[in-house]
C-alpha cells in the first residue's frame, strides 16, 4: 500500500529521534520534539472533529508555527488549507465557509474568528496523548487556493497519493533532498511548492530551516543560508533567470548543493556554472501535485530551459485539439495523467469536470488527464519544452500573436535581462502588444530592429517600458494584473 505523508514524517520520528528536525535563528527542535509538539496539536484537532475527509484552515505566516499547524493537520487526518493571515477577513471567511471548515489553526487571535485554536497555546503542553488520524492514500493532504476566472477562489484539493508519490521521486529518482540536507523555507505558506520544499525534508530524515519572517528578496538569501546552514532551497524562476548567474555562484560558495525553481519560464544558460551546486526546473500546475515534470540544468541547457521529463507514476500527453497525439516535435497541448492529480476544486463539480477529463489512454477504467491549457512540444531526448499558454494567443490589428514567441526573443536582446509581455487596449493609438523589460535600458529602435530579425512585423511591440523589476505575484510568477496597471510614461511608440 502507498504511504501517506503522516507515515513516512512518522518513520522518521521513530528512527531518528535525536536529529535535527526544524532550525531557526533562535531554536532547534529535534524530530522527538517535533513529533510530540505536532502529535498534541493534531489530539486536539482530532477532539474538535478533524480527521480524514475534513478540512482545517490555516491562518499563519511563514514561521515556525506555520509548520507546525500543517503537519500537526496532516497528523490529525485532515486536509491543510492555508490562507494568508495579510488578506482580506472577508476573503478568508468566504474560503473557509466554502471548504466547509470547522476548524481554524491561527498564530494570533483575530476578532473575526473568535473560536479559532491557537498553534502555540501553552495548555498543550497538558493534552493527553491519543489516537492521530489514519488517512488513506486518497484522502486529502492539503488544498490550495488558485484565482477563480468569477471572481471566487478556487480551491484544489489534492490527496496524500499525490504529493507522496512527488516525495517518492524526489527521494529515490532526483537526489532532490537527502537525509543530511537541510532545506531552507523560502516560499509563503499558501503557495503549493511549500509543502514539497517542507515535507520533502522532514520525511526523509532532513531538516527544514526557517528564516525570519517577511519576504526573502535574492539580496537576503545568502545571508539566510548562511545563518541556518542550509544546502538546498527553492528560489521562483522570475527571480533565479535575472539573478541567477550573480546568486548562485554565492550560494555554492555558503554550501548550498541544489536550488529548485520553476513557476515561469526559465532562462537556462549560466545555471550549470556553480559546480558542484545543482538547478533542478520543475514544471506542474497546481492541480498535478506541485510538479509532475523535472529538467536538471547542465551545460547542454539552452537559453528557453525545458520543463523536463514525467517523474515515476506520471504520464504526460501532447495532443491537439480532438484530443489525438500529436507526433514528436510538433506542438500541441500538455495533459497530465497519473498518480499526481488533484481530486479536483473542492465544491465545483461543473468545473472539475471541465478540465480534469477521461483518460482515453489509460490502463484501466476511470484514469483522468487533467488539461494544462499549457501548450508543449516533446523533443527527440523525451523532454518537454513550455511554448506558451493556449490562451496566450492574441489577435492584434487581425494578426495572431504569441506571447510566449516575443518573450523568448525578448530575452534574446542585448542588455535584456528579464520580459514579460502583455496585449494592452489601453495603449495609444489603440490596442498594442507591450514589451516590459528588466536590464541594462537601450533605445526602442535599437530592440525592435533585434526583433524584426527574428518575428514577423505584427508580433514586434510597439512599446517598450523599462522597469527595475517585473512585479511578482506571491507564488513568484509575474504578475500581470500588476503589468496591466503601469502607465505609458517615457514609452513612446516605435
Amino acid at each position: 500500500m502507498t504511504p501517506t505523508v503522516c507515515d513516512l514524517f512518522e518513520r522518521q520520528v521513530r528512527d531518528r529521534p535525536d536529529a535535527v528536525a526544524v532550525r531557526t535563528a533562535d531554536r532547534s527542535w529535534t524530530y522527538a520534539e517535533f513529533g510530540d509538539l505536532t502529535a498534541r496539536l493534531a489530539v486536539r484537532l482530532r477532539r474538535g472533529g478533524a480527521g480524514p475527509g475534513s478540512v482545517v484552515g490555516l491562518i499563519a505566516p511563514r514561521g515556525s508555527q506555520a509548520l507546525t499547524g500543517i503537519v500537526a493537520v496532516l497528523r490529525s487526518g485532515a486536509a491543510c488549507l492555508p490562507l494568508d493571515p495579510a488578506d482580506p477577513p472577508l476573503r478568508n471567511r468566504e474560503i473557509l465557509d466554502d471548504t466547509g471548515c470547522e476548524q481554524v489553526l491561527v498564530a494570533s487571535p483575530a476578532e473575526w474568528l473568535p473560536g479559532a485554536q491557537l498553534i502555540d497555546d501553552p495548555t498543550l503542553a497538558d493534552e493527553e496523548t491519543g489516537p492521530l488520524g489514519a488517512p488513506s492514500p486518497l484522502d486529502l493532504a492539503y488544498a490550495i487556493t488558485t484565482s477563480g476566472s468569477t471572481g471566487r477562489p478556487k480551491v484544489v484539493g489534492v490527496p496524500h497519493e499525490g504529493i507522496a508519490n512527488l516525495l517518492a521521486a524526489s527521494f529515490e529518482d532526483l537526489d532532490l533532498i537527502r537525509p543530511d540536507d537541510v532545506m531552507l523555507w523560502t516560499l509563503p505558506v499558501t503557495v503549493d511548492s511549500t509543502m514539497h520544499d517542507v515535507l520533502m525534508p522532514l520525511c526523509c530524515g532532513g531538516c527544514v530551516a526557517v528564516p525570519d519572517g517577511g519576504e526573502l528578496p535574492a539580496t537576503r538569501m545568502v545571508h539566510a543560508v548562511r545563518a541556518l546552514g542550509a544546502t538546498a532551497l527553492e528560489i521562483p524562476a522570475a527571480v533565479l533567470g535575472p539573478y541567477g548567474r550573480s546568486l548562485l555562484p554565492r550560494l555554492a560558495e555558503a554550501g548550498v548543493r541544489l536550488v529548485i525553481t520553476g513557476g515561469s519560464q526559465l532562462d537556462g544558460p549560466g545555471l550549470a556554472d556553480a559546480d558542484p551546486l545543482v538547478v533542478y526546473n520543475g514544471y506542474g500546475p497546481t492541480e498535478t501535485s506541485v510538479a509532475p515534470l523535472w529538467h536538471r540544468c547542465d551545460k547542454s541547457t539552452p537559453r528557453w530551459a525545458p520543463i523536463g521529463r514525467p517523474i515515476r507514476g506520471i504520464r504526460a500527453h501532447v495532443l491537439d485539439e480532438e484530443l489525438n497525439p500529436v507526433p514528436d516535435g510538433a506542438d500541441g497541448q500538455l495533459y497530465i495523467a497519473g498518480a499526481g492529480l488533484a481530486r479536483g476544486y473542492l465544491g465545483l463539480p461543473g468545473r472539475t469536470a471541465a478540465v480534469f477529463l477521461p483518460d482515453p489512454f489509460a490502463d484501466a477504467p476511470g484514469g483522468r488527464m487533467y488539461a494544462t491549457g499549457d501548450r508543449v512540444r516533446r523533443g527527440p531526448d523525451g523532454e518537454y519544452v513550455f511554448l506558451g499558454r493556449v490562451d496566450d494567443q492574441i489577435k492584434i490589428s487581425g494578426f495572431r500573436v504569441e506571447i510566449g514567441e516575443v518573450e523568448h526573443a525578448l530575452r534574446e536582446c542585448p542588455g535584456v535581462v528579464d520580459a514579460a509581455v502583455l496585449p494592452r487596449q489601453d495603449a495609444p493609438g489603440g490596442a498594442a502588444v507591450v514589451a516590459f523589460l528588466v536590464g541594462t535600458p537601450c533605445p526602442d529602435d535599437e530592440i525592435a530592429g533585434h526583433l524584426r530579425d527574428r518575428l514577423p512585423h505584427h508580433m514586434v511591440p510597439r512599446f517598450y517600458v523599462w522597469l527595475d523589476r517585473l512585479p511578482l505575484n506571491r507564488p513568484g510568477k509575474i504578475d500581470r494584473a500588476a503589468l496591466a496597471t503601469i502607465p505609458f510614461v517615457n514609452a513612446p511608440a516605435t
